[in-house]
């Protein structure tokens, strides 16, 4: 578990009154303690850092070791050096406004000569705040004010230091070859560092910079001397930073699964230690890879955590180019929607930052700054203050550019599904005015039905029967069989009228029951099916149990058949239904109206209606419906 420290504004009170007092002690008087004893108690002071650095759980002890360390010593070297450690284990753990606390507090102590290099450290601390907010201009002024102070107290090892970094802010503009220029410096001052991490960082800074100049044979050479002294040193810091520099130049060269081992192996090291930086950027590098190799699946389960972690960093810069990433893996998925939302949120996250180009052009003013004469610094201030507002101009040209252009595309989405919504309903309403349509046919169709079936069934046994009656009394019998007739076709019309409840009766279930009702001595209804089931719906099983009900009773009226055999077939694709009799075969000129009624019922149902005909082994008609 990673213990932080963080400081309320009594405890801030309190450490610069402290250092005040020590200050005040200080000014115009020789260290008491030897410079022997200093340099002790600094070293005791940095190991107790480093133990704090690699052992996250002790890292309270360690801390209030090195701060007991610093107040018994007393000096202004032990104190300066307590304050710049600390701020490197605050930058590491991503505390910056307690970094900026403590490189303020340094920067307050009125060095004695020998111990103005801690002013150089303190900016070196303020200038990588600034490079994580992306401050970038910010941070080019705080380290040439660092590499200002080194160059004076002829310190090479943080000169070569400083140069890396600013290596680092050009890469953040894009401007890698004014970086091959500094990383070249700090590599050239490599001979004079003394700390070993340190000259990792140097040699992958440089290694990093030939491989975005394209110079990648050279770029390998810097990293495997890079590596080689992390294998040495075995520190964490440095194994992560050789890490990330492999995984950049296997990017670079395509080689894009060594990329991804290099970058989890960061990942894994980072998590470790606790630097979450690192981390963060090796999640950055994997989530480019992805898009790379059209990986979208990858970079929307992955990109969230990134972006969860961009936050708790802080870094804009990483969430604004997260967002991109997810919204062009989303985009690819067809999923418009959230890509939208993504690529809205980065564009409102770029608005509100300076963009990478207007950085570019200050950094460009910045480097004519450096290297003009001190007779012109007053004429190139000038024009930077008129590059600056240029830049401000094209910042809002450009906010207003991107506002105009959400605008409109907010317009033409919301037009968009406006119109969908008309036509979806327009579909809907003419579809409920078919299906009604139909119904009213439907009903009145069984109307004229009923009608005839009573006509010629039972209003003619009706009349028989009285004719029956008034001849003669002998013909009893024949009148009860009449009757008896007459009360089974009855109860077939009524039946046949009945509708049927398919929210609590299947559909196959009703063309079972209806198939052995309309069966006889004369002619058999006969189910031919594998299924055991069939849902599709109240409303489209109404529709299909009355088509194929008007099929058999077509077939039972005018095939003059033995057998009716009623075929169900359901696949992936399709419902077949087929009513096939072995009869003389009819055809739509001998049942026109019932065909018309069947047809409009099929169309209603977006299927197809096929008849095959043979006047000598009768009629299969089959109906085909899309399984959706």
């Amino acid at each position: 578990m990673c213990v932080h420290f963080y400081y309320s504004e009594g405890m801030k009170f309190l450490l610069t009154i402290l250092l005040i007092v020590l200050f005040s002690c200080q000014d115009n008087k020789p260290e008491n303690t030897s410079l022997l004893e200093n340099s002790a108690d600094s070293t005791q002071v940095a190991y107790c850092f480093e133990r704090a650095n690699l052992n996250r759980d002790s890292s309270a002890f360690y801390y209030e070791q090195a701060k007991k360390v610093m107040l018994k010593n007393g000096s202004q070297g032990c104190l300066a050096n307590f304050l710049f450690l600390a701020g490197k284990r605050k930058l590491m753990v991503n505390e910056l406004d307690s970094v900026v606390f403590f490189a303020d507090s340094g920067l307050r102590i009125p060095f004695v000569p020998e111990n103005t290099f801690y002013k150089g450290k303190f900016y070196n601390l303020k200038a990588n705040v600034a490079g994580f907010k992306r401050n970038i201009y910010q941070s080019l002024d705080l380290y040439t004010k660092a590499e200002k102070v080194f160059v004076e107290t002829n310190d090479s090892n943080s000169l070569a230091g400083i140069y890396s970094n600013i290596t680092n802010s050009y890469f953040s503009l894009k401007d890698y070859t004014s970086g091959l220029e500094y990383s070249t410096k700090a590599y050239n001052l490599l001979e004079t560092v003394q700390e070993d991490r340190i000259k990792t960082n140097i040699l992958i800074t440089h290694s990093l910079s030939l491989a975005k100049n394209h110079r990648l044979s050279e770029a390998l050479i810097m990293q495997l001397k890079a590596d080689s002294i992390s294998q040495i040193t075995q520190d964490a810091i440095a194994k992560m930073s050789v890490a990330i520099g492999y995984a950049e130049i296997y990017k670079s060269s395509n080689q894009l699964d060594s990329a991804r081992v290099y970058y989890r192996k960061c990942i894994e090291l980072s998590r470790l230690t606790g630097v979450k930086h690192f981390e963060l950027m090796s999640n950055v590098g994997l989530l480019s890879l992805y898009e790379e190799s059209n990986e979208t699946a990858q970079i929307i389960e992955e990109g969230e955590n990134v972006l969860l972690l961009a936050k708790m960093l802080n870094n804009l810069d990483v969430i604004q180019t997260s967002k991109r990433i997810i919204s062009r893996a989303y985009a690819k998925n067809k999923n418009y929607e959230k890509a939208f939302h993504y690529l809205n949120d980065s564009y409102q996250i770029y608005d509100s930052t300076a963009g990478i180009e207007n950085q570019k052009n200050i950094n460009e003013l910045r480097v004519k700054y450096n290297l003009a004469k001190s007779e012109k610094e007053n004429l190139q201030q000038k024009l930077l203050l008129t590059k600056q507002n240029l830049v401000l101009r094209k910042s809002r040209l450009t906010v207003i550019i991107f506002v105009l252009l959400f605008v409109v595309l907010l317009g033409f989405f919301l037009v968009w599904r406006k119109l969908n919504q008309i036509k979806s309903l327009r579909e809907n309403l003419q579809n409920q005015q078919k299906i009604q349509s139909a119904i009213i046919d439907g009903e009145e169709k069984e109307r004229k039905r009923l009608a005839f079936e009573i006509h010629d069934g039972i209003a003619s046994m009706v009349t028989g029967i009285t004719y029956k009656v008034e001849s003669s009394l002998s013909e009893k019998v024949e009148i009860l069989g009449l009757l008896n007739q007459l009360h089974e076709d009855s109860r077939n019309i009524a039946h046949n009228l009945m509708p049927i409840n398919f929210l609590e009766q299947n559909l196959l279930e009703a063309i079972a029951t209806l198939c052995a009702k309309m069966s006889s001595k004369e002619v058999e209804v006969i189910l031919m099916t594998k299924e055991k089931t069939i849902d599709l719906g109240s409303e489209k099983s109404h529709l299909l149990y009355r088509i194929l009900q008007e099929l058999i009773n077509n077939a039972l009226k005018h095939a003059n058949c033995n057998s009716i055999f009623v075929k169900i077939e359901i696949n992936a694709e399709t419902v077949r239904f087929a009513v096939e009799d072995d009869g003389q075969g009819l055809t739509e000129e001998n049942v026109k109206n019932g065909f018309v009624s069947i047809r409009e019922r099929v169309k209603l149902l977006k299927g197809t209606l096929l008849i095959h005909e043979n006047k000598t082994e009768g009629t299969e008609i089959e109906i085909t419906l899309v399984n959706d």
